[in-house]
């Protein structure tokens, strides 16, 4: 049997695809990383949208509250129950939020050990080294984020406690005089809000930010935004 003769030009061609994909493939094994960047980023978006549903709840309890002592009516039992339910939703939005922060937490975690671990793949000590120091500026930035996001989660715990005793209290005397001996509390609680809410609104923007300059899809050049720490919440 006749063997057929493969010409060197085609061999050559052979080779130059096979070499073509494995540089792809190989890349693709050593650059899997920002995937897990993507994903931190996607947390960090994902954790502001849930703060943000959290202002939002906490904005509709106070002003559910606001009209139970403002704009009654007739029957308090109908705008106490309207309270209620928004106080209800606003517990639920705390513990999602909760929740959705100790994931962005983990996401990051698991972005910074998977960076650590391919810096020992870098030979090139100079390349390395700007590697290592990004990613130690990565590292600290994740470390402020989840600071100030676990102290807004510190004030906003006892917010919802102070407003849980408020209808427990309103609960058991549900009367004019009832309301009126609760007043110094429910204005007590407003300024709280009011404070709780600015923190929110800052941890948000934050986020936001911080995810930006994460992501692979686009440069993010985000303007710096004063900081404003979280108001501890007052008992009376």
């Amino acid at each position: 049997m006749k063997l057929s003769r493969i010409r060197p030009s085609r061999i050559n061609c052979y080779i130059t695809i096979l070499a073509a994909f494995a540089a792809v493939h190989l890349t693709g094994c050593t650059s899997a990383n920002y995937k897990k960047g993507d994903a931190a980023a996607n947390s960090l978006a994902t954790a502001s949208a849930e703060v943000q549903a959290e202002s939002r709840a906490l904005d509709l309890t106070m002003g559910s509250l606001k009209d139970l002592y403002n704009d009654p009516g007739p029957d308090l039992k109908q705008p106490f129950q309207h309270f209620s339910t928004c106080l209800d939703r606003l517990v639920s939005a705390a513990h999602r939020t909760e929740s959705t922060g100790q994931r962005m937490a983990e996401k990051n975690a698991a972005f910074l050990l998977a960076w650590q671990k391919q810096l020992g793949e870098i030979e090139f000590e100079h390349i390395r080294d700007l590697s290592q120091t990004r990613m130690l500026e990565v590292s600290n930035r994740f470390d402020v984020v989840n600071r100030r996001y676990l102290d807004s989660q510190a004030v906003m715990q006892p917010m919802v406690g102070y407003l849980l005793d408020l209808r427990r209290a309103l609960g058991s005397d549900l009367t004019k005089e009832g309301l009126d001996s609760m007043k110094g509390v429910q204005q007590n609680a407003e300024t709280n809000a009011l404070k709780v809410q600015t923190a929110l609104g800052a941890l948000s923007t934050e986020l936001v930010e911080s995810g930006g300059r994460l992501s692979s899809m686009a440069y993010q050049n985000p303007q710096q935004q004063p900081h404003q720490e979280p108001a501890a919440v007052s008992r009376q």
